[in-house]
């Protein structure tokens, strides 16, 4: 099976695609995940409130600071927030172009050697996807502390729980479920796009 440049990126944009909307969606789950905690004089659903703020405000490409009404929150929070705000709206457009770039394809007609590779591909990135989340899963929280290291110049991630008791309800089985979550969404969708094309492929509707 000769694999072509062209596939490399048509598979890649199918797994950005996947990817981008899963924690888009993840995202929004995690406001059902987050752990109970005690803060003095705040009700559970006081703090809820300051939570669905922060989740409205790192998806906004509008908002222009962020808030809370109930809970404490340092400048380092603040800032730390800011930062996973850039990358989750840089997600959002990642996640704007690449579904429009898989839209425009599957309403392409491809040739027969192209469906099975690409449907080969999506196989590979499975296997792939599969040891990278085996490998994360073994000591979570050592890759948890990487990953934070690499995307982060600095150290503001590491939040006081007396200054910022937000970070109570996000222990690291919190992340673990969130990166779950995001898995399997990504896996689904990529199956679906697998399954699109498979059966594309056997209905015989294709260019030789």
């Amino acid at each position: 099976m000769k694999i072509g440049l062209k596939s490399i990126l048509e598979v890649l944009v199918y797994f950005f695609a996947a990817a981008s909307i899963a924690v888009i969606i993840t995202t929004n789950i995690s406001i059902n995940l987050l752990c109970p905690f005690a803060v003095n004089g705040l009700n559970w659903g006081e703090i809820m409130s300051d939570y669905r703020r922060l989740i409205i405000y790192l998806q906004s490409p509008i908002a222009n600071q962020l808030t809370f009404h109930y809970l404490p929150i340092s400048n380092n929070a603040i800032e730390h927030f800011s930062m996973v705000r850039y990358f989750l709206i840089v997600n959002e457009g990642v996640c704007f172009v690449s579904w429009g770039l898989v839209i425009s394809k599957i309403k392409q007609e491809k040739k027969r050697s192209q469906l099975i590779t690409l449907v080969s591909l999506i196989d590979y990135l499975y296997l792939g996807l599969l040891i990278f989340s085996g490998l994360a899963a073994i000591d979570f929280g050592r890759t948890f502390i990487s990953f934070h290291y690499l995307l982060f110049s600095d150290n503001k991630w590491i939040f006081n729980p007396q200054t910022d008791p937000i970070i109570m309800g996000m222990p690291p089985i919190f992340f673990l479920k969130l990166f779950g979550i995001w898995l399997v969404v990504t896996v689904a969708i990529l199956s679906w796009l697998r399954f699109y094309n498979r059966q594309k492929l056997f209905s015989g509707k294709f260019r030789f």
